[in-house]
């Protein structure tokens, strides 16, 4: 029988919707992250960033965590210059979302360590910050209402991330008053803030850098970490066009396309 991760694998692979969870749903959060690692392991691309969510709080004394990661491979890094509509390939009828985000890149390695990082010892290797979206997809198109394991199981439900425009003033404080909004069609479908109830951009950082080096794993210069939904996600359909807005900063545009069958 396959594993939950290469099935998953093979649906990405096949662009081909799965009907339920492949495989028996595990019980503890390293169970998920157990299958995620053999999914990177099987995928044929470099790991260049990650993406950060929240855990639901009515969820998080079952898991006495607040948020999960998921990985995003290089090609599913999408870097657009301010006027640039992006195109990103979903899966038809999988899970299909958008989510206007805070994108952080790194300016130099960190290199996973034993003790806990601290925020200024984090601040000190990040490069830039910049209006991003999160396109998030999956074959399976229950795998939000499933919960945390299945998500931290695919991927983190990741498909793309799509970086714009730098923030201006983000080592000023920016951040704290900083606005957003979700656009689908040109229709405003969603607004909130760079900071929420679970903090703000750089604690999803922290909270990657500490969580990463309990798998032996860090950050390289470049890497990309998309730090958490400011709006909410978005449901959107193949054909449709998103905008991630930072107010003050140039808008970040995304295309949905359809996903092929790529061996």
């Amino acid at each position: 029988m396959q594993s939950i991760a290469q099935r998953f694998h093979a649906a990405r692979r096949e662009a081909r919707p799965l009907p339920e969870f492949p495989g028996s749903l595990p019980e503890t959060l390293a169970g998920a992250y157990a299958i995620q690692e053999e999914a990177i392991g099987l995928w044929p691309d470099e790991v260049r960033g990650w993406k950060v969510a929240a855990i639901h709080p009515d969820l998080r004394e079952r898991f006495l965590a607040a948020r999960l990661s998921g990985p995003v491979f290089s090609r599913g890094v999408h870097l657009l210059a301010p006027g640039e509509t992006g195109e990103v390939a979903v899966i038809r009828d999988g899970f299909i979302a958008v989510e206007t985000e805070i994108g952080v890149v790194i300016g130099s390695d960190i290199t996973p360590r034993p003790g806990p990082w601290a925020m200024g010892d984090l601040l000190a290797h990040v490069a830039s910050v910049h209006v991003a979206m999160e396109i998030a997809g999956s074959p399976l198109p229950t795998i939000n209402d499933i919960g945390p394991m299945a998500v931290i199981s695919d991927f983190g439900n990741n498909t793309a991330i799509a970086l714009g425009a730098e923030i201006e003033g983000w080592r000023d404080g920016a951040l704290q008053t900083l606005r957003t909004q979700t656009l689908i069609g040109g229709a405003l479908v969603g607004v909130g803030a760079a900071f929420g109830p679970n903090g703000g951009p750089f604690d999803a950082c922290l909270f990657l850098v500490n969580h990463l080096a309990t798998r032996g794993r860090g950050l390289r210069k470049g890497d990309v970490i998309s730090a958490g939904a400011t709006t909410g996600v978005h449901s959107i359909k193949i054909g449709q066009m998103a905008e991630a807005v930072c107010v003050g900063t140039p808008p970040l545009a995304v295309r949905i396309g359809e996903r092929k069958p790529h061996f």
